[in-house]
């Protein structure tokens, strides 16, 4: 990723396969360089691939976020995702959280007519 006014790289973000669910179903991931931290750059890069992932037709991401990464788990709610009760022991850089986003669509709900006045008289 490119920041434009700079036309410096800040960081990446994309999909990368892995075996945490079915196929089909990456793994986003981001890092960016320390200097363009709390700037948005995650949460506006990670919508981007979100919305690609979605036209190409994917039903569900997942996200591993380390569990001391207070403001990439911030990034995560943010985006929609769900923290799933599923967790990856590492003694030496911190265990992982797994996160997941469904993007199935929501099917459109049926409403009803409007209510018509009633018809009958009312008793007095």
């Amino acid at each position: 990723m490119v920041r434009n006014d700079l036309a410096e790289e800040v960081g990446y973000c994309g999909l990368i396969l892995h075996s945490y669910g079915q196929e089909g179903e990456p793994e986003i991931a981001y890092e960016f360089l320390r200097e363009h931290w709390g700037q948005g750059f995650a949460t506006e890069a990670a919508r981007a691939v979100i919305a690609w992932a979605e036209s190409a037709g994917l039903t569900r991401l997942w996200a591993t976020v380390r569990e001391w990464n207070t403001p990439s788990r911030a990034v995560m709610r943010k985006l929609g995702f769900i923290e799933t009760a599923r967790v990856q022991r590492d003694a030496q850089h911190g265990d992982s959280l797994f996160y997941l986003l469904d993007l199935t669509p929501i099917p459109k709900r049926h409403t009803m007519p409007p209510r018509t006045p009633n018809r009958w008289p009312q008793p007095e």
